[in-house]
């Protein structure tokens, strides 16, 4: 099998519930005629028919003025939902804000992995640039002042349209880098000015932002997360994991929409690893690993009784953790015998022939390790767990900066912090590793990948290439109070810590949580931070 005819085989298997939504959709059970130059009424019963064939349950949505504000019509738009078409004008020959508006709810919704924005305009290029401008983790009100200070500049209508196609090539790094080098050929001091302007730190970004500052499109009213990738030719584009393509209803009639999505998923995005999560997704789905008559055949008394032993003991509080922990080993086990259409050898060993020997693109190496040792938790009104990895805020209490902390408490004491430690927790201390050193280290060191291109190491790295090799490496376990009535991680996702100093006053570090690595990964460290109160010095005389 090909990768395409594999890939199809997964979307075929993923897509089981879809909607379409148009202020125009006409239901398939409405028996009343179609009126002359609606397609709109037409396509909605095509689409029905087609996805019935196909397999999948598709609901036809009659989108009416105010249900973009209506909790309930928004849970019955994306509860559920594996694929949602979504009309671009949703009030007759306008109500592109609105269709943004339920764009952010599908994008919101995690188990959402595909959309297709469907519009009569035959300018995909409008629906674009609307999209990257709402899309932008920035806001109106951020625009309008962005604007006016570049339109101060003065700067020629040629120059605007680099900026422009900036934004839309940014997932071309090299088409970015030759077109960073006109606008450097214009003025060096250019960039720099928009740095300035925006507010943003890398040059990319500038420019990003300067482009949609001078576009007359739709802004959001509040920060909503970037894209992560974006195919200007294909009119793709991912937000929060989720694949939206724009499609010409002229050019995708009801027939051949869903086919030419699937290809567009297969050959124009980048859609492996993606097509990976979907077809484990799939495969627990189909085999109810959790929900298997002979595993779950006991009692839901067997069950209580046993909550009912633990909290007898004082550790009813673990039953909880206890349980989804099984519940994860059962899904571990399931994947043992599993046979996988993306990592079969075959297609692998096709795939390792056409990359180049020399692998170097940095970038990808370490998004790879991000997915490899963490995960990023919504720990609002959360307390600190086992593993969280934190930023230290900036002060005058500690020299280094950046500095970062990984709870090293463990699992069972972070669940009762106040009973079982007092709410002292212990952490390890880490700080910043130039990625090309962390990939040259590798598992040889305590190293931590996080997102947004953060790479920290826990113990210290000699200088001399002899004491790499043979010093022992000591990771120092420190501790950390948190008071009992301020707990919690807040809603800016950080939360004070306090110690003692030298003096014995109590001095205090703000942190903000960054990521939570995987246990195995955290274990590790762990294992060696508190093997450090047990270290013994010896002394050799030196040449």
């Amino acid at each position: 099998m090909t990768f395409e005819e594999r890939a199809d085989a997964i979307l075929k298997d993923a897509i089981k519930s879809a909607i379409y939504i148009d202020d125009k959709a006409k239901a398939f059970y409405q028996n009343v005629s179609i009126p002359e130059n609606l397609t709109e009424e037409e396509l909605s019963q095509n689409l029905y028919k087609n996805f019935k064939e196909n397999g999948i349950s598709l609901e036809v949505y009659k989108f009416n003025i105010g249900s973009e504000n209506e909790l309930t019509e928004l849970q019955f738009i994306t509860n559920n939902r594996d694929f949602v078409i979504l009309d671009w004008k949703l009030a007759g020959e306008s109500g592109e804000l609105l269709s943004l508006k339920l764009l952010k709810e599908v994008v919101r919704a995690k188990h959402i992995n595909f959309c297709s924005i469907y519009t009569s305009d035959n300018n995909l290029d409008d629906v674009l640039f609307n999209l990257i401008s709402f899309f932008s983790n920035k806001t109106r009100d951020y625009y309008e002042k962005v604007k006016e200070e570049i339109e101060l500049e003065e700067y020629p209508p040629s120059l605007n349209d680099i900026f422009h196609q900036v934004n839309i090539n940014r997932s071309n790094l090299t088409e970015v880098k030759r077109l960073r080098g006109e606008i450097y050929k214009q003025d060096k001091e250019i960039i720099n000015k928009l740095i300035e302007i925006t507010g943003e730190k890398d040059q990319t970004c500038a420019i990003i932002k300067s482009s949609i500052s001078l576009l007359s499109t739709h802004k959001s009213e509040t920060a909503l997360c970037c894209p992560s990738y974006i195919n200007y030719k294909s009119k793709i584009i991912v937000i929060n994991d989720t694949i939206i393509t724009i499609l010409n209803k002229t050019e995708n009639k009801a027939n051949v929409l869903l086919e030419n999505f699937k290809n567009h998923i297969i050959n124009d995005v980048e859609s492996y690893n993606q097509l990976l999560g979907i077809e484990l997704y799939n495969h627990l789905f189909r085999t109810s690993a959790i929900t298997n008559d002979s595993i779950m055949s006991f009692s839901k008394d067997a069950l209580i009784h046993h909550r009912r032993k633990l909290k007898k003991e004082k550790i009813g509080h673990f039953f909880k953790s206890f349980i989804d922990e099984i519940l994860l080993e059962k899904i571990s086990m399931s994947l043992r015998d599993r046979q996988s259409l993306l990592l079969d050898d075959q297609l692998l060993d096709e795939f390792e022939s056409r990359i180049e020997k020399e692998y170097t693109d940095l970038g990808a190496l370490h998004k790879m390790n991000v997915f490899y040792n963490s995960f990023y938790l919504d720990k609002i009104g959360q307390t600190i767990n086992f593993g969280d990895v934190f930023l230290m805020e900036e002060n005058e209490n500690h020299k280094e900066r950046p500095k970062y902390l990984i709870c090293l408490t463990a699992l069972c004491d972070c669940l009762r912090p106040h009973d079982k430690i007092k709410s002292n927790y212990y952490f390890a201390e880490g700080k910043p590793i130039n990625i090309n050193k962390a990939l040259d280290l590798g598992e040889t060191a305590f190293i931590s990948y996080l997102p947004n291109d953060i790479t920290i190491i826990w113990s210290d790295i000699a200088q001399d290439e002899n004491q790499q090799k043979y010093s022992p490496i000591y990771i120092k376990p420190i501790q950390y109070k948190v008071f009992e009535k301020i707990n919690k991680i807040d809603e800016n996702s950080q939360i004070n810590v306090h110690y003692l100093d030298k003096e014995g006053n109590t001095k205090s570090e703000k942190l903000t949580y960054l990521g939570t690595i995987r246990p195995n990964y955290t274990q590790r460290i762990a294992n060696h931070a508190f093997s450090y109160p047990i270290r013994v010095g010896v002394d050799f005389v030196k040449l």
